[in-house]
């Protein structure tokens, strides 16, 4: 997590010493979320050292030398050669970004960055089959991963801030300023964790026995699945938090109309946060003529108040349902853009219009899983259930890597477009108004689907008060009917 977010608040200005034009911005942020996307692809699949089959497969399935045949596909377990080899890979991309002649090695250097921290995928693994199937420790252990992962991700940006106060280091003739340092400490800390993983690999891989058990008490592991560095800011803390908690079960009925709606607002969220990452450095050193400094500062306010917006969504959760946390959310997001929408912008507002659009984003996060988990629907056979809930989080997962990929590369030709001579003046109005129109439809999107927004489970589960079962009445009276004699009472 550190390795994704050090470089990112000075990569413009990394970039603009190069010459680079504007436009390239958009590439170089969208190169670690595709080169952990490539990892991802293959790492999510396959097994670890020691475990034949960590995917359901049948009794019948072949097996040819040791390789196991998974849903059609083939695969080698992954050993501690593997694991310390990804390490390896991302000491290199660290050091080729730091020492980067030109913004394509920049691009080649995030590509390898993101690759090498997909080793991440494998140490979700280790805690899903450390737990022996118990599934309270399970989704406890996975949010404190997500706590420390959220914590990586402030690290990194604190580390931006760090480096920024340092003066340029003369390394070989090359001059490393900010962005370079900070890529060299990230591969310092990958080194030394090089030999602990490498020494520690066999004890902490689950042995078969636990797999055994582990599949045979619960299936498919029932925990946050979406733990892949190319789609989550925090890591898995969101997904989490909403398993961990309880809330959103799967209901009795999927809603299929319901789960196609969410991916839709999810993906329009994500592109206002890519959008705002990736003009940031930009904007900044435009209007405000800021270094590296500030900008890492503004930056490291935007994802602190994210944190912040998750904490007060937790303390509003038992009181306030999803869907109007949800619509809360994206309607101080929209009067916010709204108050945005003018010639010029002091820099106190920006920093506020940061503050704010980062926690009203984390409230959004985190109410929309909790929706799009109880849309899944429940099956007879709890592993059926289990492997849906992986099956649509994961599209939940490639909703948001598709949108840190293309939209950044997008948001950068967008921002280069309004940053011509002829443009420029026009620039707050494209930049702003862009997010204000996708809120409006946010918005518009909420209010008319609100009532789908609602969770089902909730609705199966408990009934309304007026259609309690009334306890029967029942009217004992002592009747005396008086019959005269000789007549035999009907």
């Amino acid at each position: 997590m550190i390795s994704m977010t050090a470089c990112v608040p000075g990569m413009w200005t990394y970039l603009k010493s190069m010459g680079a034009p504007v436009s390239y911005i958009g590439w170089a942020f969208a190169a670690f979320p595709f080169g952990s996307w490539l990892a991802s692809m293959y790492l999510k699949d396959a097994p670890l050292a020691g475990i034949k089959s960590i995917a359901r497969r049948s009794d019948t399935e072949p097996e040819k030398r040791g390789r196991v045949i998974r849903h059609g596909k083939v695969g080698k377990p992954f050993s501690r050669g593997m694991y310390a080899f990804l390490i390896l890979i991302s000491i290199v991309g660290n050091c080729v970004y730091a020492l980067a002649p030109d913004p394509i090695a920049v691009m080649g250097g995030r590509v390898l960055a993101g690759i090498g921290a997909s080793a991440i995928v494998l140490t979700h693994k280790f805690i899903e089959f450390s737990t022996g199937g118990d599934e309270s420790m399970v989704r406890s252990r996975m949010v404190m991963f997500g706590a420390v992962q959220a914590t990586g991700a402030v690290m990194g940006l604190l580390i931006a801030v760090v480096v920024a106060l340092l003066p340029a280091v003369s390394l070989g003739g090359h001059e490393l300023t900010s962005q370079p340092l900070a890529a060299l400490v990230v591969a310092v800390l990958y080194f030394f964790l090089l030999p602990g993983v490498y020494m520690t690999y066999d004890q902490l891989a689950p042995k078969k026995e636990i797999i055994d058990l582990v599949d045979q008490v619960k299936g498919e592991i029932d925990c946050a699945p979406s733990n892949y560095m190319s789609a989550q800011r925090l890591g898995c803390l969101v997904p989490a938090i909403v398993y961990e908690r309880g809330q959103a079960r799967p209901s009795s009925l999927p809603d299929v109309f319901s789960t196609a709606v969410i991916l839709v607002v999810y993906f329009l969220c994500n592109n206002l946060i890519v959008g705002i990452e990736v003009a940031h450095g930009p904007l900044c050193t435009e209007l405000f003529g800021w270094d590296a400094l500030d900008i890492s500062i503004t930056y490291l306010s935007f994802v602190v108040a994210g944190v912040i917006g998750i904490m007060l969504s937790l303390c509003l959760s038992d009181e306030v349902p999803c869907n109007r946390r949800l619509f809360g959310g994206l309607v101080l997001m929209f009067v916010t853009y709204g108050l945005m929408l003018q010639p010029s912008t002091p820099k106190e507002q920006y920093i506020g219009f940061l503050v704010i659009i980062g926690a009203c984003y984390a409230v959004c996060d985190l109410s929309i899983t909790e929706i799009h988990v109880d849309k899944i629907g429940e099956e007879d056979d709890p592993r059926i259930t289990a492997s849906n809930k992986q099956m649509v989080m994961g599209w939940l997962n490639s909703t948001a890597t598709f949108t840190r990929i293309l939209g950044s590369i997008v948001t950068g030709y967008i921002y280069s477009y309004w940053s011509e001579s002829n443009h420029a003046s026009r620039r707050p109005y494209a930049v702003y108004g862009c997010g204000f129109g996708v809120v409006l439809l946010l918005v518009m999107m909420t209010i008319i689907f609100y009532k789908r927004f609602q969770f089902r489970s909730l609705e199966n589960m408990v009934q309304p008060p007026d259609q309690h079962l009334k306890p029967q009445v029942i009217n004992c009276h002592e009747t005396v009917i008086n019959v005269p004699a000789g007549q035999t009472p009907q």
